[in-house]
């Protein structure tokens, strides 16, 4: 059993709330071997993946777009044999991770992942994309 499936097991129910300055940023609540995280303000998430990605110094404009884009590609390539892992041990374990934007779900991994589009790209039928626009919008 994996780290990541250890803490969702650990995580049997509950509600954690996460704000900064104030705001509501994320809400991260528990059930039966399902976990939603509900991203409530996306410029939150937005300064995480900024932060992950260290592009702090973005190009503005077309050619900035363009670069970001080739950045996320190749980054999402080098991240597919861990993110493909890592659903395919939620499924064997029956667990559910879905990652929402203000109460939509954007993506659903593991167990409850249910799409053929996302299996070409992933390899994997753990992995879901329920809203691209909304994955685009939060910037992953």
């Amino acid at each position: 059993m994996q780290l990541t499936t250890f803490l969702a097991e650990s995580f049997k129910s509950g509600k954690i709330k996460v704000s900064q300055n104030n705001k509501e940023a994320l809400e991260i609540t528990a059930t039966d071997k399902k976990i939603d995280v509900n991203a409530k303000d996306k410029e939150f998430i937005k300064d995480i993946v900024a932060s992950v990605r260290k592009d702090d110094k973005q190009q503005k404009g077309v050619i900035g777009t363009i670069e970001r884009g080739v950045a996320s590609l190749q980054t999402a390539q080098n991240m597919q044999p861990m993110v493909k892992e890592i659903a395919e041990d939620f499924c064997r374990e029956g667990i559910t991770v879905t990652l929402s934007l203000k109460g939509d779900t954007v993506v659903t991994i593991g167990s409850k992942a249910n799409s053929k589009f996302t299996r070409i790209l992933t390899g994997t039928k753990g992995v879901e994309i329920n809203s691209i626009r909304k994955l685009i919008e939060i910037g992953l």
